[in-house]
């Protein structure tokens, strides 16, 4: 491993020690998240990795541990890496020396010499020399306490020998000096060394550890070599560091032995691969196949002597562009075709020996074959100054040909069907009415409404018109029943249907849980047995359960219970309601107990179940499935009394309550209003009483809002967002642990917000509850029903979305004034999103009328002419995928010439469509 310094290594950015505590400071990271524990187990009958033998393919590390070998950062022994146990401290500086690139440096400390009593391993000698010479250890901090019993490399590195180590590392011990004397916040300040205090301290000042439970930070605790592998692997992604082993470039070919990449530095290199070469994703720890990587996206690839050990799938959206046009000739023996844009002059076109060209059914044929007046697509790439031709295609034919292929979405209204390739290439048919979808002998009684997404499937083109289908594996299907056992493993279980049969099922590793009105639900948030949730089970092709719904269940709740007694000898305990109706309730073991939102032990709880207590419980029958200690009601407002001073809610359970508040002005918390009172609180509004400590009364309200925002700025090392609202104001907010959600509804990290992303936010009074990315997309208005309240918009990729008014529908004229659909026309460009509370809302693009001057293709930037000398909005992006037409075809953008009249349409500051008139 031979790093190219960009800069100096000690200037690591912070965000990598923010990874190192995000996996030091939780022991449930620490010990593998309980889905990795599954991912290890899944694989126990699985191959071992082709660099450790003890390391399994599926072990949760696995990525970072065969990334940090590729580098020859991670060394083992004897082709072992022994992953759970505990890192040396010797092990640790090792690691760090060659992480940060320092390695070159050892032989130059060959000859320096340690202490007599200062005992490391003779292969880590000079690697603890250097870290000396460096700062990253200090000979006074590490002499002064050292064991006579255990040489100092031996010993097991702890939590904050390690923080110390890596905040000095990152470039932050200045900081740690400066408040060296502060103590933490921790249960355990005490335990924390006092010259380590400073260290933990910057840490928990950037956020970036929160401790681990019953807020300790656990200062002796250990780190094990799989986890540090995670954390310097993660730290790849901030790190200054860059190695010559490792490449960044475009993959333009992968065959069963090369990958073909265009580097950074404007070259075409191709590495050897084999059967030992891990392929990964960047935001994914699992592994992938050589066919996941798409053509023309960017990846990493680490090798040794020309050989690919490691290649990593970075960005999976593709760098080329098409443009369309008709060919008037074709010049093979130049490798050249002379094609017409619509701009009155033939284009002259250069392709490569190793262009591609494709009939309208996609199958291969010669340049020669191509025909005059043929309407062709043509790919180029991007990423390269020579914009080379990567394939050719006819369009203007009808396909007519039978495939194979993914489901990649079905639209049942437009009946429409987008099927992607084993290569990645997706295309969209339109579905014959009289198709047929069968699996085998079996004929699909629903037709495409039977099909689902991910469904692997083959099928018949005719006339570009989809004629069969056939479904590789069984469709799913779905069985209803009561829910009457959780497998002991929770890898299966047993429902009693309806005809008194009992049928049990395998679930998939992770099966879908949906309970309604519960976020993010699991397996064990199920009832089962006599008083068992009613459930519908999905059932996929190889019958096994991909989601759990649960359609009804018995469950009761009392909410604000009063405790009369707990007898602890029976297990027994009385309470009553707001009617002072008494209930006595069995705590079995398998009870669940929550105080202040948080699970807690049984034995924590019970001793305050006492006669002051007000509770929640969930029961069904006499069976206690949940016992939690009020501290707050949450509901909608339906009155608030100033004279008798009450608050009334409406809770989840259409239980009404009234609750007294103390004093004349309660503490009212309100998202964008400072200063609220009780008079700024609606009936109606969805709030939070959170209760003094005695649950006597009411202290504070927080009022929940919907808001919708622009992301102006992440901040990963603070762990906050910065939000810009319509008046262009920005408020920086929060996240904390709160859930972030991609337009898929997949959680996502807060790294993973970009600028302009628009965000719906969630709050409850002040504090952030989540954070929503909406999709907003641009397209043309292609009909309008008035009369049912119906408007179809066809984006710039050809897909239609219907949107009606009984869904709930805003329409906006270009000024943002409120409008109606009567005011759409066909033909209008338009955005749509959802609004602040999943609304839909179509807002009127206008368009810029503009006159052409002159394209950069280097930086696609488009340049109009000045409507006058103060006009210094005449340079624009493309977006890579912008429309630009004339007169109902496409043209390409080099076909424009100085004077063409325009009208541009952008979104989020780039062109999205360009109309020549």
């Amino acid at each position: 491993m031979k790093p190219n310094m960009k800069k100096k290594v000690s200037t690591v950015t912070s965000a990598l020690l923010a990874m190192t505590m995000t996996v030091s400071a939780v022991p449930a990271v620490l010990a593998a998240p309980a889905e990795h524990a599954e991912v290890t187990a899944s694989a126990a009958e699985g191959t071992y990795s082709p660099v450790f033998s003890d390391v399994k393919l599926g072990h949760w590390a696995e990525k970072h541990i065969h990334k940090l070998a590729a580098l020859g950062i991670l060394k083992g022994n004897n082709g072992k890496f022994r992953p759970a146990d505990d890192i040396t401290q010797q092990e640790a500086i090792a690691l760090a020396i060659r992480y940060m690139g320092l390695e070159n440096e050892l032989n130059e400390s060959g000859n320096a010499a340690l202490p007599e009593d200062f005992k490391v391993g003779n292969y880590f000698k000079s690697y603890t020399v250097l870290a000396f010479q460096k700062g990253l250890l200090n000979s006074e901090e590490e002499l002064k306490n050292l064991d006579p019993k255990k040489p100092w490399g031996d010993q097991k590195a702890s939590r904050e020998w390690i923080t110390k180590i890596l905040v000095r590392a990152v470039g932050k011990e200045s900081d740690a000096k400066q408040v060296m004397t502060m103590p933490t916040s921790f249960a355990d300040n005490s335990k924390i060394n006092a010259s380590n205090l400073g260290y933990v301290n910057v840490a928990v000042e950037l956020g970036l550890t929160t401790g681990v439970d019953k807020n300790r930070f656990d200062p002796q605790g250990k780190v094990t070599r799989a986890q540090i592998a995670t954390f310097f692997s993660r730290g790849d992604a901030v790190s200054s560091i860059a190695y010559d082993a490792q490449v960044m470039g475009i993959v333009s070919e992968i065959t069963d032995n090369a990958i073909k990449v265009y580097t950074e530095d404007g070259k075409w290199t191709s590495y050897r691969i084999d059967d030992k070469t891990m392929w990964y994703k960047s935001d994914s720890e699992k592994s992938i196949l050589k066919s996941d990587i798409p053509m023309y996206t960017k990846v990493k690839v680490i090798s040794t002597l020309n050989s690919a050990p490691y290649v990593e799938l970075m960005d999976a959206k593709q760098q080329v562009e098409t443009i369309t046009g008709k060919v008037k000739y074709v010049l093979p023996g130049e490798n050249t075709i002379f094609v017409n844009f619509n701009s009155g002059e033939d284009t002259r076109i250069k392709y490569e020996d190793n262009t591609s060209f494709k009939d309208a059914s996609g199958n291969v044929i010669a340049a020669k074959d191509l025909k005059v007046d043929s309407e062709i697509e043509i790919m180029k790439e991007t990423f390269s100054q020579e914009r080379k031709v990567l394939v050719v295609k006819v369009k203007s034919g009808p396909v007519n040909k039978t495939a194979t292929g993914t489901i990649a979405s079905i639209d049942t209204t437009a009946r429409n069907l987008e099927i992607q390739a084993e290569n990645g290439a997706k295309e969209t048919f339109r579905v014959a009415d009289d198709v047929i979808v069968r699996y085998g002998d079996q004929i699909m009684p629903n037709g495409i409404k039977d099909l689902s997404v991910n469904s692997k499937v083959s099928y018949t083109v005719k006339n570009s018109v989809i004629t069969s289908i056939e479904l590789a594996k069984a469709p799913e299907v779905t069985i209803q029943g009561r829910l009457f056992e959780v497998g002991p493993t929770k890898t299966s279980v047993t429902i009693l249907k309806d005809d008194g049969k009992l049928e049990a099922k395998r679930l998939v590793t992770r099966v879908s849980v949906v309970i309604k009105g519960m976020t993010n639900p699991s397996i064990d948030d199920l009832v089962a047995g006599e008083y068992g949730d009613r459930v519908k089970l999905t059932v996929n092709g190889d019958d096994q359960v991909t989601q759990i719904e649960v359609v009804d269940r018995k469950v009761e709740s009392l909410i604000g219970a009063s405790v009369i007694n707990y007898d602890k000898e029976k297990k027994l305990l009385s309470v009553t309601d707001d009617k002072n109706k008494p209930y006595i309730f069995y705590l079995g073991n398998d009870t669940k107990y929550e105080y202040n939102g948080n699970p807690i032990m049984g034995e924590a709880i019970l001793s305050m179940l006492n006669g002051s207590r007000k509770i929640n419980i969930q029961y069904t029958a006499d069976k206690v499935l949940l016992v939690q200690i009020v501290h707050k009601y949450e509901g909608t407002l339906i009155h608030a009394s100033t004279s008798s001073r009450t608050i009334t809610l409406k809770l989840a359970n259409d239980q009404i309550v009234t609750l007294p508040y103390q004093y004349s002005l309660i503490s009212v918390d309100m998202f964008g209003k400072s200063n609220a009172t009780l008079t700024d609180v609606n009936s109606g509004d969805y709030v939070t009483a959170l209760l003094s400590t005695d649950q006597n009364y009411v202290i504070s309200l927080a009022v929940r809002s919907y808001k919708q925002f622009e992301v102006a700025q992440v901040n990963t090392s603070s762990n906050r967002v910065s939000l810009r609202d319509t008046d262009n104001i920005v408020k920086e907010i929060y996240v904390g642990s709160q859930p972030i959600y991609n337009e898929k509804n997949e959680r996502i990290n807060l790294s993973s917000l970009t600028t302009n992303d628009v965000v719906n936010a969630i709050f409850d009074g002040s504090n952030l509850v989540e954070l929503r990315v909406i999709p907003v997309t641009t397209g043309i208005v292609e009909s309008v029903d008035t009369s049912n309240g119906v408007v179809v918009i066809k984006n710039y990729a050809g897909q239609t979305s219907t949107y009606s008014s009984a869904n709930g529908l805003t329409v906006l004229a270009s000024t943002g004034a409120a409008s109606s659909i009567s005011s759409l026309k066909v033909g209008d460009r338009v955005e749509a999103r959802k609004d602040a509370k999943n609304a839909s809302v179509l807002k009127v693009q206008a368009g810029l009328s503009k006159t052409f001057w002159k394209y950069d293709a280097s930086s696609r930037e488009l340049s109009v002419r000045r409507s006058n000398l103060n006009d210094n909005n005449y340079r624009y992006t493309i977006s890579p995928n912008a429309y630009i037409h004339s007169n109902g075809n496409t043209i390409s953008v080099s076909s424009l010439k100085d004077g063409d009249s325009l009208v541009l349409y952008l979104q989020k500051g780039q062109i999205v469509e360009i109309e020549k008139l």
